[in-house]
């Protein structure tokens, strides 16, 4: 999206990545969080579409066989830090969700993968990437700033852990977009961090229903 002049894509991203948290933060929207992240997503496909400029290759990106190894091995560095920091600051939860609640977490982990990871990475990810890569070029600026907006929206979670969280996720999944640009790799490896939080028992920090 060169063409699109950088107030509108300005005042865009602040409507889309500031505007619409802050609605749901102050419950002045009458609609359910999941629904609004649907309709959103749909805003995104829509603009993408309308670009000449956006190659439908970039929905899978890289087919390295190395960003699979990749992927795991961070995965299995993280998972140890937040195995140790589950333990830590909430014992009580510690693999709660799954041992207390197995036919609600079974249906966390069937229903994230589709309405949860794959529309928030279509957001923050690949139509972030493409639509306001061009309004900087300091190299790293458009991963942070879509962290930032991505630890943004989790402000409607109403706790500090949903939002710090939320923007060391997104520097992961940031850093695997622009390598990759690839929406199937970064879906894979949202999934995968989200089941891990889920059963860990942070979910707490980001489970609402829908």
């Amino acid at each position: 999206m060169k063409n699109k002049r950088p107030i509108i894509l300005i005042t865009e991203g602040i409507l889309l990545f500031l505007g619409i948290p802050l609605l749901f933060y102050w419950q002045l929207v009458p609609l359910p969080k999941i629904g609004a992240l649907l309709l959103v997503a749909g805003y995104c496909g829509y603009q993408l579409w309308r670009d000449a400029e956006f190659g439908r290759s970039l929905l899978v990106g890289s087919k390295n066989s190395d960003t699979s190894k990749h992927i795991l091995t961070r995965f299995l560095l993280v998972c140890g830090a937040l195995v140790a920091l589950g333990w830590i600051i909430q014992p009580e939860q510690f693999f709660a969700f799954p041992a207390e609640r197995p036919f609600l977490w079974m249906v966390v982990m069937v229903l994230y993968p589709l309405l949860s990871a794959l529309p928030q990475e279509f957001i923050y990810r690949t139509f972030f990437f493409h639509r306001y890569d061009s309004l900087t070029s300091l190299k790293y600026s458009t991963i942070i700033l879509s962290a930032l907006a991505f630890s943004f929206l989790h402000i409607v979670y109403d706790n500090w852990w949903a939002v710090g969280l939320s923007f060391v996720a997104g520097l992961l999944f940031g850093s695997t977009y622009a390598r990759t640009k690839s929406l199937f790799w970064v879906t894979v490896e949202h999934v995968i961090y989200g089941w891990l939080i889920f059963t860990l028992g942070f979910g707490t920090y980001f489970y609402e229903p829908f």
